[in-house]
């Protein structure tokens, strides 16, 4: 569990050191922060459902200025997913965890409106530090492994609360499955984009710092 921790902080700090030369150069069309926040996730494809795996991300972001309302946005986060089920009557008392650690890399594209909302939506790519699966406080083994590396889709909306904060909110769900192939899936599994696996879905709240001050 140390070693991806370790890797992961390695990464992020060598990719706040890079930031260093965008900003010395003052360009406007250029600005950075740092980014934190929570998230509740479920895995579509096991035989649970409900978002009760609560987690947590954080991270920085470089975004450039292409229009008044246009701008790109390229993030190097880590980020919890996962699904849990907590003992209660409906399921006998059984519990059930899996638990995965992500470096996420979204590139996004967002769109300013009424000056102080955008709208944002692309691509991102996961990859697997770490994972434990658990059944009744036991950890368990898939015969069925875990992807290295995926494809997710963001869809999300943002408000600025100053010039330099914002909230924002965001759907994440994977557009491949997060297991590799294999002949016979368990029935639970189920066919999204043309795949038959399970795939990572969350909801996250999180605040966004910009180094520099927006113009509104």
């Amino acid at each position: 569990m140390k070693s991806f921790q370790i890797k992961g902080t390695f990464i992020f700090f060598i990719f706040l050191i890079s930031l260093i030369p965008s900003f010395s150069l003052h360009a406007q069309r250029f600005n950075g922060g740092l980014m934190a926040g929570g998230i509740v996730s479920q895995v579509d494809g096991d035989y649970y459902g409900g978002y009760n795996k609560l987690g947590y991300l954080g991270g920085g972001f470089v975004s450039l200025r292409v229009s008044p309302r246009s701008s790109f946005q390229m993030e190097l986060e880590y980020i919890q997913k996962g699904s849990r089920i907590n003992s209660d009557s409906t399921n006998a008392g059984n519990t059930y965890l899996m638990r995965f650690h992500y470096l996420e890399v979204p590139v996004l594209y967002q769109f300013t409106f009424a000056k102080k909302f955008s709208f944002e939506t692309g691509p991102a790519m996961d990859v697997l530090l770490g994972s434990r699966e658990e059944s009744n406080g036991l950890e368990t083994q898939s015969t069925i492994p875990l992807r290295n590396i995926t494809v997710t889709g963001i869809i999300g909306a943002s408000w600025f609360i100053t010039e330099h904060l914002k909230v924002n909110f965001r759907i994440n769900y994977s557009l491949m499955s997060i297991r590799q192939t294999a002949e016979t899936y368990p029935a639970s599994y189920r066919y999204i984009f043309w795949q038959k696996g399970q795939f990572n879905n969350l909801l996250s709240l999180s605040l966004l710092w910009y180094f520099k001050a927006r113009e509104f």
